[in-house]
């Protein structure tokens, strides 16, 4: 936010700062932020010296936090209603009770236990003479009202239906209108004052009066016909006065509300002489000329037919212009208007009614099925369907074929697409129509390649599992049998792109599955292998969420994916792994499903890593574990005199073998470095070896000597480091690390007593963030922001605070492809050039 704080509409300076902070800082940093401002916020409204404005102020801060906050994140604010209720009762201005209203309605569920403390206030602001107390009240009840506030308010709100002002007349019959979700009945009392407020004298009551008799006529308690002629006179009333298109919303209004009435012969030439008047006006009169084309698409043929010989005219015929129209929102108009006229009356198909249009105008419809707007194409694909469906066939094959005229604008990639919107039309309601035809698009468009070579298109799964969530159930279900029996047989071909697909439906509605889980395990367990890493992994997540639903894994399924894993990469692996062990835990693995916010695939994974997380976090916590370490030579024993020898000429262990050049910097553990009393960072690497010199260790000690030095290969082949520079202290946070390895343990050097990992680990823990948080101005990274496995902090060597000349800090982290990932702030020049060319 680069404006001062005058001009900001920040309400005060602790507003103006937070706002400055979360704009200006990472998304985890804003998050951390915004939750350190509820805490403190909690805090400062349990002082007894709090006053309504402070109060006023926190509450408002809390709404930016809830607003700001990732999604995903949860901040609850409950702690906060009672101040917000105390200050919308005795607030002494409007902003302050409209602050406490406020925050009720967006942070109170509709059924909480103060929702009754809140109550006495909404009464004593209705009951109120000021107005507007009175419409802060009736927002309330418009927003959030529930059932316990009806006996309380509802003799206020039957008088507020006569009040001289028109802000709260329409205000409560929208309040009567929210409050009847709870309790229609309250309804039958106030049928004869909306009605009277119909002819209200300002056209946004007789707007929100049209809404309360709409719920009238739904709610059986206002006869359809009686609503028809009240409308159907407003409507002559109001078109009487020919608005111009900025003041037609009541007109809008009623158009919309006649809809649902079945017009009758005369409103439909009322309708056509307005499509007339306005259809040669801007774009501003467009939503009227669509309103009039809904209730011509809900009247009955003959209906039309008699409005459209007694005005000599027809619907179609007056909104001809728009053809020509060079705006696509006129052309997107026409179409949807000719689609809400039955073909019979335009298209020439009956002998009856000749044809409207003239050939040139139905060459130039035809056109628009290459329109570049996706929109206009799909309108008129079903436009086109309802007069001739063989006229879309055709069009389907050409474009099966590759033959559809796609511009260099468009470019290749609106093949799918297109091929999408013609199957989604052709289908219909028929889900299984759907389901045999997406298999041939996709066929045509993946091609005959190898099933680990081919694309997953991920336009068409998302357009797929939108189409699959929009769907009815009937249209759901015979989709999804068709495409699950599909996977179950193995004599049908499933592209990359089909089965990831599957993997989605088969987390989310696995329950409406007509195959059992067990054959579904089966079907995907077989085709698993012949898809790509990419894909597996989505398979072997979704085949993890399907055993929860069984009473037992098949044999033959855990067989074939331990020859997955016995021929796979790391991540591969990894998930073969977590399948085979979870498959066999059912009560962890169903609390993992249980835990995921939602029955999706991704939410499912997020879920599983965060179980992950805390497992690996648990097990580095324990004294009893200890990690990995690369595997010792065993060299023949020295004799025991030696172990307690200072000379460091005699060692137990070989000295390691010059190791070969890798580019991954491997994970460190805690006894990779040892620390000399001088305070520098001496490597170990020289007292160890290895039966593989590629498992060589790269230290971060040595890491601060490839930064200055600017050449690895010195340091693995033992250079000289006694003409080098003083080395800046290295500190190494290692959070995977519990004990010390077998070397430490037995080494032949005397060393002070190092406190251990577990005792130290909180404190280097805090230096490393704070020194991160400090140096947040200046970051470099060679990938997208983590949380790091392990955590570097340098700065210069007999330092005891370190200022940020000569300081950084390092985030490191392995990839799943065998490389490093890493992040760095760094505030020094030269330090941070010397690092990056090292990382890099």
């Amino acid at each position: 936010m680069d404006v001062p704080f005058s001009s900001s509409g920040a309400m005060t300076r602790a507003h103006y700062a937070l706002v400055r902070k979360v704009e200006s800082s990472t998304i985890q940093a804003a998050d951390q932020l915004l939750l350190a401002e509820v805490q403190t916020i909690r805090q400062q409204l349990g002082r007894s010296t709090l006053t309504l404005k402070q109060c006023k102020e926190n509450l408002i801060l809390l709404l930016y936090c809830a607003m700001s906050v990732s999604p995903g994140v949860r901040l609850d604010l409950e702690f906060a209603l009672p101040h917000a209720i105390n200050l919308a009762e005795a607030g002494q201005t409007i902003q302050d009770k409209r602050t406490g209203y406020l925050f009720c309605s967006e942070v109170m569920p509709p059924e909480h236990e103060l929702q009754l403390m809140l109550v006495n206030s909404v009464r004593k602001d209705l009951e109120s003479s000021a107005i507007p107390r009175i419409c802060l009240a009736l927002d309330t009840l418009i927003q959030s009202g529930s059932k316990d506030v009806i006996p309380a308010v509802r003799s206020s709100l039957h008088d507020l239906l006569s009040h001289n002002s028109a802000h709260v007349r329409r205000r409560a019959l929208l309040a009567f209108n929210k409050l009847s979700e709870h309790d229609p009945e309250i309804l039958r009392e106030i049928v004869s004052k909306a009605r009277k407020r119909l002819a209200d004298a300002e056209s946004v009551v007789v707007m929100a009066a049209l809404t309360l008799c709409e719920t009238l006529v739904k709610e059986n308690v206002l006869p359809r016909e009686k609503l028809h002629k009240d409308v159907a006179a407003l409507l002559s009333a109001a078109w009487s006065q020919q608005p111009v298109p900025p003041h037609t919303q009541l007109l809008v209004r009623l158009i919309q509300a006649l809809s649902t009435l079945n017009a009758s012969t005369q409103d439909l030439r009322i309708l056509l002489d307005i499509i007339r008047h306005y259809v040669r006006m801007d774009s501003s009169a467009y939503a009227i000329i669509h309103q009039c084309f809904r209730v011509v698409a809900n009247s009955p043929v003959n209906d039309l037919l008699e409005a459209q010989n007694a005005a000599g005219s027809s619907f179609v015929k007056e909104i001809r212009q728009l053809l020509t129209d060079h705006d696509p929102n006129g052309l997107y108009l026409f179409v949807c208007c000719l689609a809400s006229v039955e073909p019979k009356l335009w298209a020439g198909t009956s002998p009856e009614v000749p044809a409207v249009l003239e050939g040139w105008e139905v060459e130039r419809v035809m056109k628009l099925l290459d329109c570049e707007d996706r929109l206009i194409r799909k309108q008129t694909l079903r436009t086109l369907w309802r007069v001739d469906q063989t006229i879309v066939e055709s069009y389907y094959a050409r474009a099966l074929q590759g033959e559809l005229p796609i511009s260099s604008q468009q470019g290749s990639d609106e093949f799918l697409p297109r091929l999408l919107e013609i199957l989604d039309v052709i289908a219909g309601d028929d889900g299984e129509a759907y389901a045999h035809q997406l298999k041939i698009v996709l066929k045509a468009v993946e091609g005959d390649g190898p099933l680990n070579k081919r694309p997953v298109l991920q336009e068409a799964v998302g357009e797929v599992l939108n189409r699959m969530h929009s769907g009815d159930s009937s249209w759901r279900s015979g989709c999804i049998g068709v495409l699950f029996t599909t996977l179950v047989d193995q004599n049908s071909e499933v592209g990359p792109t089909l089965i990831t697909i599957l993997t989605a439906l088969l987390c989310e509605i696995l329950g409406l599955s007509p195959i059992s889980p067990v054959e579904i395990l089966r079907g995907l367990s077989v085709r698993l292998s012949s898809y790509s890493v990419a894909v597996q992994d989505a398979c072997l997540v979704a085949m993890l969420h399907i055993s929860g639903a069984c009473d037992e894994v098949p044999a033959e399924v855990n067989e074939r994916v331990g020859d997955l894993q016995a021929r796979s990469g790391r991540h591969i692996r990894r998930r073969c792994d977590q399948f085979i062990s979870l498959s066999q835990s059912k009560d962890t693995l169903k609390r993992i499903i249980a835990s995921a916010s939602s029955t999706s695939l991704p939410d499912f994974v997020i879920a599983l890593e965060k179980y992950e997380a805390e497992k690996q976090r648990t097990a580095s916590g324990s004294p009893l574990t200890i990690p990995s370490s690369p595997v010792l030579k065993a060299r023949s024993p020295e004799p025991t005199s030696l172990r307690t020898s200072p000379t460091p000429s005699k060692l137990r262990y070989a000295a390691y073998d010059p190791p070969r050049p890798t580019r991954r910097l491997r994970r460190l553990s805690s006894g990779s470095s040892r620390h000399s009393d001088d305070g520098s960072v001496r490597s170990t690497s020289q007292s160890r070896g290895y039966e593989d010199p590629m498992a060589m260790t790269l230290t971060p000690g040595e890491l601060t000597l490839a930064a200055q030095t600017s050449d690895l290969r010195s340091i693995s082949n033992g250079s000289p480091r006694s003409n080098l520079s003083p080395l800046p202290v290295v500190q190494i946070l290692d959070e995977d690390a519990a004990a010390p390895d077998l070397i430490a343990l037995d080494s032949p050097f005397m060393s002070e007593p190092q406190p251990s990992i577990t005792s130290t680990l909180n404190v280097a823990e805090y230096d490393f963030e704070t020194t991160w948080n400090a140096l947040g101005s200046s970051t470099s990274r060679g990938w997208p922001p983590f949380e790091g496995d392990l955590k570097i902090v340098i700065y210069p060597e007999g330092t005891n605070t370190p200022s940020k000349e000569g300081l950084a800090a390092i985030r490191l982290k392995a990839s799943d492809d065998d490389s490093c990932l890493w992040w760095l702030r760094c505030e020094d020049e030269q330090l941070r050039n010397l690092i990056k060319a090292t990382l890099s």
